[in-house]
């Protein structure tokens, strides 16, 4: 069996790509945006019809409450994925560390060794 720094490597960065939080968090990131894109685009046609103006102008700007709210949130779910994003990295480097460590405290070369 081959063990290797690479593998210890790979195997950490799936662990942060797979994070189930971190998944979550992009998930409601991306569907936020989505939304938001979709109401921008029906306030856009809203606007585009001047004689109508005053009868969608209650519908416009409660799509622009919405949109505003909406954005808001996404960034909330942003900021806790960057903090979430943060943690698994640092706990990834302190793991990386540690396996070095023991792959030289074992006189091994930290690119690989056989087992």
């Amino acid at each position: 069996m081959i063990c290797s720094m690479s593998r210890i490597k790979t195997a950490l960065d799936l662990a942060i790509a797979t994070d189930p939080e971190l998944v979550r968090l992009e998930w409601q990131i991306r569907t936020l945006h989505e939304s938001t894109e979709i109401d921008m685009a029906v306030a856009e046609r809203l606007s585009k019809d001047p004689a109508k103006l005053l009868e969608t102008a209650d519908s416009f700007l409660r799509l622009a409450d919405e949109v505003t709210r909406t954005l808001a949130l996404a960034n909330k779910f942003q900021q806790k994925y960057q903090q979430r994003r943060e943690k698994l990295e640092a706990e990834r480097a302190r793991r990386l560390a540690s396996a070095r460590a023991a792959f030289l405290a074992a006189g091994s070369s930290p690119a690989g060794t056989r087992h």
